[in-house]
C-alpha cells in the first residue's frame, strides 16, 4: 500500500473547503474515512474535507489489508471488509464510534462459507447490503444485514444458486430511494456489466451498464439525494483504469471518461465532487476531483 501517511498530511484540496466551508459539525464524526498502510497493518483515518478533526480510529492485524469502507448514512458506524495478504475469505467487521471519532466497538460478523464482495448501508433503515460468494462460489447472493441485532435476512434479495463457473458477481449499491439494487454481474453470454433489480420484482433485472467484454467493472458509485431530486449517475471504474459518468436510466448512457489512471470513484453528499485515487508509482493518492486529498491512501468513504 506504500508508506505510513500521518493523518495530518492533507493536501490542497482542504483549502478549497477550507475557503467555502463554515466550521463543520461534528455530528456522526468526520464524514470521510480513508486506509493507510504501516508496515504489515493498515489504519483507518476519519478527518473533514477541509482537513480538520482527524483521528485514527481501527488498525488491522498484522498482514491484513482493508478492501472496502462504507459509512452508515447519519455516521457513527461503518462497515468494513478486510483480506489477509495470504488470501483469507473477506471478513466483514462493523465498528461503532463517537462523534469525536473514538472507537466504541469492533463486530466481526458471523459469514460461515461465504466471503464477503462488497457492501452498501441502506439510504435510511440502517441496514446492510452484502454482496457475497458462498459454498466455494457455488452460491452468488445479495443479503440484507442488520447491525443493530447482528444478524442476515433469512432470504436473500438475489441468489444464483447454480454454480455456474462462467458466472461471477461483485460490488453491489442501493438505489437513492432503496426501492431496487444495483449489483455487478459477469457471464459468458452477456458479458460484464451491471444490473438494476427493483425490490418489487427481482427476477426481471434491467442491465444499466456493459463493459463489452467479460470483464467486470472495478467499482461503481451511484448517487444520492433528498426523494424529490432525480439521482440517476453512476460512477463507474472500467477494468483499463477509468472512471466513467454513466446516466444508468433509460438503459445506460455512458457519458465518457472522468479520470484516467483511477480507481474507486465517490460522490460527495452533495454529488458535486468526486473523491477517488489516483494511481501513480508508489502506489494511490486520494483526490478531491482535480486536488491531491492524501498521499499513498487505500479504501475510503465520504458518508452521505
Amino acid at each position: 500500500m506504500g508508506s505510513f501517511v500521518k493523518a495530518s498530511i492533507l493536501c490542497s484540496a482542504a483549502g478549497a473547503f477550507a475557503a467555502a466551508s463554515p466550521a463543520l459539525a461534528a455530528v456522526g464524526g468526520p464524514p470521510i474515512a480513508y486506509a493507510v498502510g504501516s508496515g504489515q497493518t493498515q489504519s483507518i483515518y476519519l478527518t473533514n474535507p477541509d482537513g480538520t478533526g482527524s483521528v485514527k480510529l481501527y488498525t488491522t492485524g498484522n498482514k491484513v489489508n482493508i478492501v472496502q469502507i462504507d459509512i452508515r448514512p447519519g455516521g457513527n458506524q461503518m462497515a468494513i471488509i478486510e483480506q489477509s495478504i495470504a488470501g483469507g475469505q473477506g471478513v466483514l467487521k462493523i465498528i461503532n464510534y463517537s462523534d469525536a471519532g473514538v472507537r466504541q466497538s469492533v463486530t466481526p460478523v458471523a459469514s460461515g462459507n461465504c466471503r464477503n464482495l462488497g457492501v452498501d448501508y441502506h439510504p435510511t433503515d440502517g441496514s446492510l447490503l452484502v454482496s457475497r460468494y458462498c459454498d466455494n462460489a457455488a452460491t452468488q447472493e445479495v443479503r440484507r444485514y442488520f447491525p443493530s441485532s447482528n444478524s442476515f435476512a433469512g432470504d436473500p434479495i438475489v441468489q444464483v444458486t447454480n454454480g455456474n463457473p462462467d458466472k461471477s458477481a461483485g460490488a453491489v449499491r442501493w438505489i437513492n430511494d432503496g426501492s431496487g439494487i444495483l449489483w455487478v454481474q459477469s457471464d459468458t453470454t452477456a458479458g460484464g456489466g451491471i444490473e438494476h433489480y427493483d425490490l418489487a420484482n427481482t427476477s426481471a433485472p434491467v442491465r444499466v451498464y456493459a463493459t463489452g467484454g467479460f470483464d467486470q467493472p472495478n467499482w461503481f458509485d451511484v448517487q444520492r439525494c433528498a426523494p424529490s431530486q432525480s439521482c440517476d449517475h453512476l460512477l463507474v471504474t472500467t477494468q483499463s483504469g477509468r472512471i466513467h459518468d454513466v446516466n444508468f436510466s433509460g438503459g445506460g448512457s455512458d457519458l465518457g471518461a472522468l479520470y484516467s489512471s483511477a480507481a474507486d470513484g465517490h460522490y460527495s453528499p452533495d454529488n458535486a465532487h468526486i473523491l477517488w485515487r489516483q494511481q501513480v508509482r508508489s502506489g494511490y493518492n486520494l483526490m478531491i476531483d482535480s486536488k491531491i486529498f492524501v498521499k499513498a491512501a487505500g479504501a475510503k468513504d465520504w458518508r452521505q
